[in-house]
């Protein structure tokens, strides 16, 4: 079993649940076949990073957000119809239209993004990724597949204007273990290297324990498809879950912090909470 923020129920506020591990960690956008055809290099065989490797599972981060967002879209549609059924016409709701209309303009987005990987995957053109990689000396007890838009670098200096750009640069970051040790990828399409590269060279300069409390710090925030080992879990007590879960959710109270500072670099704060725990330390 593992622990995961579920990245399938939508909540308004985040939670955390129980899952096997075999329903956690499994994408179902892709039929079998093509699961296994496409995914190989990275399914069946060890991951050393190659170019094909971190092409594939950014491709596959990034398809599983945008099915995400299809199924979220057409939930909405689908509440709208069953609300009308009852005499109840959203339609006439102005955050409802707003809601609605976010909702497709991320979906129209990520069509962008999904035709530049689908050209690149059936040309076989594995560069047009780049990457950075930081490989940890041990196996981590969590894991995290994600799709972002970055608004700030590390150093505060802005790359996507939610409310303004209408083509967000979108990055992708996947941290698992493997075999006596674990990476950290971050990924991006490279048309967007002149937002990434400087935001990668960042995190390089960052010390490890820098490195491991800007996850700390931001995943909760980033992303709901976090997913956490039982052992680990259990070890951090009902203090520090309950503490990781409203850090989850308070996201909009620590933007409006930021914006009324005016301030988005990062600043080592500590958490009750440590996502890199080594257990081979205790042994």
């Amino acid at each position: 079993m593992v622990v995961t923020m579920d990245g399938t129920m939508h909540h308004l506020f985040q939670t955390s649940d129980m899952k096997g591990r075999s329903i956690a960690t499994t994408f179902t956008g892709f039929c079998s076949y093509h699961d296994k055809t496409v995914f190989q290099e990275i399914e069946d065989k060890e991951f050393v990073a190659s170019e094909k490797q971190i092409f594939l599972i950014t491709y596959r981060t990034m398809a599983w957000h945008y099915h995400k967002k299809q199924v979220q879209t057409n939930a909405t549609c689908i509440q709208y119809e069953k609300m009308f059924e009852k005499g109840y016409n959203l339609g006439e709701s102005d955050d409802f239209i707003e809601y609605l209309g976010a909702l497709k303009l991320g979906l129209e987005d990520n069509e962008i993004e999904k035709q530049r990987f689908d050209d690149a995957l059936l040309e076989e053109n594995y560069c047009v990724t780049n990457s950075l990689v930081w490989e940890i000396p041990y196996e981590i007890n969590f894991a995290v597949s994600m799709m972002t838009e970055l608004e700030y670098d590390i150093l505060g200096n802005r790359i996507n204007d939610m409310e303004k750009d209408e083509n967000t640069k979108k990055l992708y970051l996947n941290i698992f273990p493997a075999k006596d040790k674990s990476f950290c990828i971050w990924s991006w399409l490279n048309y967007n290297d002149s937002f990434y590269v400087p935001f990668s060279n960042q995190f390089l300069k960052l010390s490890v324990v820098d490195r491991e409390n800007y996850f700390n710090n931001n995943l909760p925030r980033w992303t709901d498809s976090i997913v956490i080992s039982p052992r680990l879990w259990k070890k951090w007590g009902s203090a520090i879950q309950e503490a990781f879960i409203t850090h989850a959710n308070f996201d909009i109270l620590y933007r409006q912090m930021e914006a009324e500072k005016n301030d988005y670099a990062y600043q080592y704060m500590d958490t009750p909470w440590n996502l890199f725990e080594n257990d081979s330390d205790t042994e």
